[in-house]
């Protein structure tokens, strides 16, 4: 970061003392579940922790419990050596298990469960704060009507659709039929009452057809008739380094369009645009979106358009606008390699100072490495974001340094090419590109007005049973596709203790968000530790069951075993997903890197005044 301001420090540390506060806390009310439930029904209690392995700090209450927190925060524990042998996750434990008096069967169910439980009504009140305050949520996302249906959806390399570098699709809605204005009733015979519930919906789909494709049954109303459609999602890529995609129907909610205050000079300013009014349609076309809007405008070009526009009071009026259709980027090249059947696309992008030693005074340009388009794993690694093109290997090695002397290096047909590259740590290597050719970015033209829009902010009231309940039927759901074959849910895409971390933090800005995503974390805690899986709460309470009602089958050695065969598989699952987590926070961070970049370098600003 260039310049960290003492603001960006106090939003960190609030950001830190978010995640302490809500996910410690989470913890925290969980494991206080089993401890005052322990207390109530006389058990002997060793180790109150937060977290796991050795000791941080902590003290001994005049109770004889050792209250601790641990160096490692993946959950808390409350060590009852009367109820489980758990010594390979809690420690040694000082206590004789035999020695102590045997407990009850409901003892042990009621101990077991009491942990959820708290997490449950946790949630339940965090809900109902939300059911007053209100939760906000994008506009438009609290109703079913579609506002905008593209023709085409960008699948993976979003960052670089402005380049005209994104792989594209039709889009899944506008091929099956859907169209702006319709009002979705059911998605797989689900019904749905927010555009959020159909995201999930198709997220979350597991239906295919004879070919093996996703497909998604759309109920919709249009025209006071309800009509049926069968949708294809596409897979969209979330994440570059882990792979991860999720379905989308390729659907946009019903928004306003409203304008904020018009830039001088611009088409908005000379058609008598004022901040507050509102678009209602395009030569009579009803408008239900900003993004189908601006679609609107460039489908003709720079000719006239007319505008009906509500304005304060009620009061409509016809204006008539001329857009400026253009590119809104900067050159970038593009080396085209690889063979027929997979072809790649290394963009590289003209810099006019070295931002790796970050000399402001360094002005000679320089050629840099934005990303490979599909992602290429050969090549990654050298020719990373950031990565300063040196040399192309033509009749005799040409130092680069624009992009017209890279279009010179590579003239003519496909040949193989071989790029020197150096980065400002004094690494450098070169790299053999196959069938290559160096050509220019097409960038995608867009129609501006010269004004941005405003969004109409919006608070959902959902009742805390509705919303609780949603939470737990969604996290059933999950839990669900990941052994189903039809799905595209993955356990590499479960989220581990730096995900909700990090989810933490982006969110740390406000707090009604914090207080619904700790909803969330409370009620899969609750879901996820009643699982009948040994070291887990419900693994407690199904053995006490199976020792309950059958002689001899489960003797206390015997669960030993299970325990210890049971943790070392959630312990191996745990690190798989962690492993995964911190690759695709990988991805973020480069994503985030090429943005600026990109935002640096590449996007630049209309000056609507000199045209």
């Amino acid at each position: 970061m260039d310049n960290f301001s003492f603001s960006d420090l106090l939003g960190s540390i609030w950001g830190i003392a978010l995640v302490a506060i809500f996910f410690g806390g989470s913890i925290f009310v969980h494991e206080l579940g089993h401890f005052l439930a322990a207390r109530k029904r006389g058990l002997k209690i060793e180790r109150f922790s937060i977290g796991f392995g050795p000791r941080l700090f902590g003290w001994t209450g005049k109770d004889g419990v050792d209250y601790r927190v641990s160096i490692i925060p993946l959950g808390g524990y409350v060590a009852l050596p009367q109820l489980a042998e758990m010594e390979g996750i809690e420690g040694e434990s000082k206590e004789d298990a035999e020695a102590l008096p045997k407990i009850s069967y409901t003892d042990k169910m009621i101990v077991s469960v009491m942990g959820a439980v708290f997490n449950v009504i946790f949630a339940f009140i965090l809900a109902c704060i939300l059911w007053v305050t209100g939760m906000p949520v994008p506009e438009g996302s609290g109703s079913t009507t579609i506002g905008y249906v593209p023709e085409q959806i960008i699948t993976s390399a979003g960052h670089l659709s402005e380049l005209g570098l994104g792989q594209t699709v039709p889009g899944p809605g506008y091929a099956a039929g859907l169209r702006s204005g319709d009002k979705i009733i059911s998605v797989d015979d689900n019904a749905v009452s927010t555009f959020t519930q159909i995201g999930e919906a198709v997220m979350l789909g597991n239906r295919k057809d004879s070919q093996g494709n996703p497909t998604a049954t759309f109920v919709v109303e249009r025209n006071g008739e309800r009509k049926e459609f069968v949708v294809q999602p596409a897979r969209i890529e979330v994440n570059s380094h882990t792979g991860d995609r999720i379905r989308s129907a390729g659907i946009q909610p019903r928004t306003s369009v409203i304008i904020d205050r018009p830039i001088p000079g611009s088409p908005a300013e000379k058609a008598g645009l004022r901040q507050g009014d509102e678009v209602l349609s395009v030569d009579d076309l009803p408008v239900n979106n900003t993004t189908e809007f601006r679609e609107l405008l460039r489908l003709k070009g720079a000719v006239p358009r007319q505008l009906l526009i509500e304005r304060e009071g009620g009061v409509r009026e016809r204006l008539s606008i001329t857009p400026w259709v253009g590119t809104t980027v900067n050159p970038v090249s593009v080396i085209s390699y690889g063979d027929e059947k997979r072809r790649h696309s290394l963009i590289i992008l003209p810099v006019t100072r070295d931002l790796l030693t970050k000399d402001a005074t360094a002005k000679r340009d320089q050629l840099m490495v934005l990303g490979i388009s599909p992602e290429d794993s050969t090549l990654s690694d050298a020719l990373r974001i950031g990565t300063l093109i040196d040399k192309v290997d033509g009749k005799e090695l040409t130092v680069v340094r624009s992009l017209e002397d890279l279009d010179k290096a590579g003239a003519g047909p496909q040949r193989d090419l071989t790029l020197y590259w150096k980065r400002s740590n004094g690494e450098a290597g070169n790299i053999p590109l196959k069938n290559a050719e160096v050509h220019r970015g097409k960038p995608v033209e867009h129609a501006q007005i010269g004004a941005y829009f405003l969004s109409v902010p919006e608070l959902a009231y959902r009742n805390p049973w509705e919303t609780c309940a949603g939470i737990v039927k969604s996290t059933f759901t999950t839990l669900g596709r990941l052994f189903d074959r039809g799905s595209d849910i993955q356990v590499k895409q479960l989220a581990s203790v730096i995900s909700i971390t990090k989810t933490y933090y982006n969110l740390s800005e406000n707090i009604r968000r914090v207080l619904w995503f700790t909803v969330l974390i409370n009620l899969n805690l609750a879901v996820l530790n009643l699982l009948p899986i040994p070291v887990l709460d419900g693994g407690h309470m199904l053995i006490a069951t199976i020792q309950r009602f059958t002689k001899g089958v489960l003797n206390n050695h015997a669960v030993v075993i299970l325990q210890y065969t049971f943790m070392a598989l959630l312990l191996s699952l745990m690190a798989y997903i962690i492993l995964h987590d911190v690759r695709r926070c990988s991805g973020d961070s480069e994503l985030q890197l090429r943005q600026q970049l990109l935002d640096r370098h590449v996007y630049k600003p209309a000056e609507f005044s000199k045209k």
